[in-house]
């Protein structure tokens, strides 16, 4: 990349953790909203909580794009083997830990899947075809967009290919157009019962590229990012609301619901990444709104884990509370959250974290 990409003008990123603490709390919100639609504890976050998953895909284009922007600004090259296994440690421990887990946990059971879905599950099609479990599609589609974005990065980078703003934008903008329109083709084909299928990663693509764009925007063009996030807030809140009305409202047709309620769900997600990011820019979180952002921001920073066990707590939970008579009850739903991020607790003490040291030994992060 050269040209308007690699200008020296861009975001200067602080050494503080006040933007990020926003951004985990966005995590948080994602993965709260997530298990709300796996449990039917709250109805109205039952019905609009799946959100929560586009919201992660954002924020996955997001960082993981700004890590490729980052390394490249600073040494104008950048190493994308050693980018996949980076992100590898952080990503398959817990995982294929969860995946044993499932595995053990079905042999004790007398139960049996057909060896394709443990096969899909192994390695990351589970979106394309049925896997172990029904939520771990979407880390088939954030894989697949890692590994697209590394050989998108490197090959430009490598051939010193010349991207200027106006055509990086003109690329996204042309490659949501055609997701919208494969969304739209696909669901002339569905039959009756399939709408609500896992999703393929050729037509979710578009809400990891809108967190590429957001972050282009981010560190390329940061005076017009900040001009329109870090400001005040009332056009970008008005599109936000505007965007999440028309989610829900989209939910009661399905074809509009399928084709064009994802583009404003991630298009919602993209304003509030900005949000988050804008305003965080602007100093700390104070008064009142401290204790509702740092215990969320908290669980963000555990989300992933929390995402991966959450599906199997839900199930172990249910099964207890009905055979106490109480299935269903506001205690099942508040016992599935608390329990849903303790395991999330320990599995990124227990797994995670040794992992990333070992990451960080083998593989250290490319000084700033």
């Amino acid at each position: 990349m050269k040209s308007d990409l690699t200008g020296s003008g861009g975001a200067v990123l602080p050494s503080g953790s006040h933007r990020w603490q926003r951004v985990d709390m966005l995590r948080g919100i994602a993965v709260l909203l997530v298990i709300c639609h796996h449990h039917p504890g709250i109805p109205v976050l039952q019905a609009i909580g799946w959100i929560g998953v586009d919201l992660f895909f954002v924020l996955s284009g997001f960082l993981v794009s700004g890590l490729v922007f980052d390394e490249y600004r600073r040494t104008r090259s950048f190493a994308p083997f050693r980018f996949l296994i980076r992100r590898g440690f952080k990503i398959y421990p817990s995982f294929y830990t969860l995946i044993l887990v499932t595995t053990i946990l079905l042999w004790i059971t007398d139960r049996t899947d057909p060896i394709m879905n443990y096969v899909a599950e192994l390695f990351f099609f589970q979106n394309y075809h049925e896997g172990l479990w029904m939520h771990t599609w979407s880390l088939a589609v954030e894989e697949h967009f890692y590994f697209l974005l590394v050989i998108v990065a490197g090959l430009l980078i490598s051939f010193k290919v010349g991207l200027r703003w106006k055509g990086f934008v003109g690329i996204c903008i042309g490659v949501f157009l055609l997701v919208l329109f494969l969304r739209w083709n696909d669901f002339r084909m569905l039959a009756p019962g399939e709408l609500y299928r896992k999703f393929p990663t050729h037509l979710r693509l578009d809400a990891l590229l809108s967190g590429v764009l957001l972050a282009g925007w981010h560190r390329f063009r940061h005076a017009s990012f900040q001009a329109s996030f870090g400001g005040r807030m009332y056009v970008p809140l008005i599109l936000l609301t505007g965007f999440l009305a028309f989610v829900k409202i989209s939910q009661s047709v399905d074809a509009i619901g399928y084709v064009y309620g994802l583009t404003a769900a991630y298009l919602a997600s993209m304003v509030a990444v900005g949000l988050c990011v804008g305003q965080g820019a602007s100093g700390e979180v104070r008064g009142l709104w401290t204790w509702l952002v740092r215990p969320i921001a908290w669980v963000g920073r555990i989300s992933y884990n929390t995402y991966l066990w959450h599906l199997l707590v839900i199930l172990i939970v249910e099964q207890l509370f009905e055979r106490i008579g109480t299935h269903g009850s506001f205690m099942e739903f508040a016992t599935v959250v608390g329990s849903a991020v303790l395991v999330g607790v320990v599995a990124t003490k227990a797994i995670e974290q040794p992992f990333l040291r070992m990451r960080e030994r083998m593989f250290p992060a490319k000084s700033r």
